[in-house]
């Protein structure tokens, strides 16, 4: 499993690459969900850490999104909010044409949110197809209304078990998000995703808070341990 922390700048981002993440996310929490930062921002976390890090950035909700034409090519895959999706006719076309003005290096990412009744976004059925078809190399859940409660509050553990492996079978990487915390780690764990995305666990208070050097290696050295057990069991 490896540890995914959303920054919202430079100064983040150095904290996360200096204290042991695996992967760099680019957001904006005052912005929602999958709340996109600055062009600017997104030039100058990419073109410093990029060679030691995949860098992830998030373009926003699709109805608001900031578009990918400024998303730097050494970028390691973006990210589109389905909020709001439900009951228009024309949003996966949009997502496609969001995705095929990326170069073709930068990995599509598909997310689904675990509260899809509270985003009004489609249901997994319809984006693990539409993954298969987009080529997108990540499936992330996540949740759009971080007061509801986190991903457990809406999945359950049978549930979230069943949609990773529908992921594996399709041949792509299952992200896990969802104001997930030190405590839901043994849940986690029993899960296996690929990616374990954080930010407000990691933060000085909220997750609009800043991110903290202390927090990040703490999370990371209990994630460590539940990879640890997750291999000891499977030995």
């Amino acid at each position: 499993m490896q540890l995914l922390v959303s920054v919202r700048n430079e100064k983040e981002a150095t904290i996360a690459a200096q204290n042991g993440v695996d992967r760099i996310d680019l957001k904006e929490p005052n912005q929602g969900s999958l709340g996109a930062t600055t062009s600017v921002i997104w030039q100058q976390v990419v073109e410093q850490w990029h060679q030691g890090f995949p860098i992830s950035v998030a373009l926003g909700e699709l109805h608001e999104a900031t578009y990918g034409d400024v998303v730097p090519a050494e970028t390691n895959s973006v990210k589109v909010g389905l909020s709001r999706c439900r009951t228009r006719n024309d949003w996966q076309q949009e997502l496609k044409n969001v995705y095929e003005r990326m170069p073709a290096s930068i990995t599509r990412v598909m997310v689904y949110y675990a509260d899809e009744h509270l985003a009004e976004s489609p249901d997994f059925v319809t984006l693990l197809r539409l993954s298969q078809q987009l080529l997108c190399g990540i499936f992330l859940i996540d949740t759009f209304d971080k007061s509801a409660g986190n991903v457990f509050a809406h999945l359950s553990i049978t549930r979230l078990i069943e949609m990773r492996k529908q992921v594996a079978d399709i041949d792509t990487s299952f992200a896990l998000a969802g104001s997930l915390r030190t405590t839901d780690l043994q849940l986690v764990a029993r899960i296996n995703p690929d990616i374990v995305a954080v930010r407000g666990a990691v933060c000085h208070g909220e997750r609009t808070g800043e991110v903290c050097a202390g927090a990040i290696q703490s999370f990371q050295a209990s994630l460590r341990q539940q990879s640890i057990c997750i291999s000891t069991q499977t030995n």
